[in-house]
């Protein structure tokens, strides 16, 4: 067994663990190019860490990292599927289905959105996703968390601030 190249420095993480990172995402994902792009998004991650401190076991940090993306990026997917099956069940309502710049404004809000849910908490990030997206209520959200219904509301009240400022930020 070839032994592994050392992981001191982001650049040797890269040049050591890049190839590897690669054949494990195209296992893992139904395109060589999404596997490409996650690839760069993980060491995209850790460039912009604060700090960079070297790995006991690289191989299974980086596939840590890319896991993580991969549910970001599944969430994110589900978000926008969520607007556009909502936006098919109004279009025959409308008057005028929404313009292509529409679209594309409501679609860069809820990436503003999701950048604000990867900065939360977990808990008032876990919160969100239970209610907005699942739709279960404070009680069930409570329940699920375990924690009490008051400190879902607080959760929930710091979720919607963080993607108010999102939103602000993006104007």
């Amino acid at each position: 067994m070839k032994p592994s190249p050392p992981a001191d420095s982001l650049d040797s993480l890269y040049k050591g663990y890049h190839g590897w990172l690669l054949v494990w995402l195209r296992r893992r994902l139904d395109c060589p190019h999404n596997a490409a792009d996650m690839a760069q998004d993980t060491f995209i991650r850790l460039l912009g860490a604060r700090e960079y401190v070297a790995p006991r076991e690289p191989r299974a940090f980086l596939a840590t990292v890319a896991r993580r993306l991969m549910i970001d990026r599944g969430r994110r997917q589900k978000m926008e599927q969520a607007y556009r099956d909502e936006l098919a069940r109004h279009v025959e309502h409308l008057e005028q289905a929404p313009s292509p710049e529409q679209i594309l404004a409501a679609l860069e809000a809820l990436d503003h959105i999701a950048r604000a849910l990867e900065m939360m908490i977990p808990r008032a990030r876990q919160a969100f996703i239970l209610r907005h997206l699942e739709g279960l209520s404070h009680a069930e959200i409570a329940e699920r968390l375990k924690v009490s219904t008051k400190t879902v509301q607080g959760d929930l009240v710091q979720a919607l601030l963080h993607c108010h400022a999102a939103s602000e930020s993006a104007l």
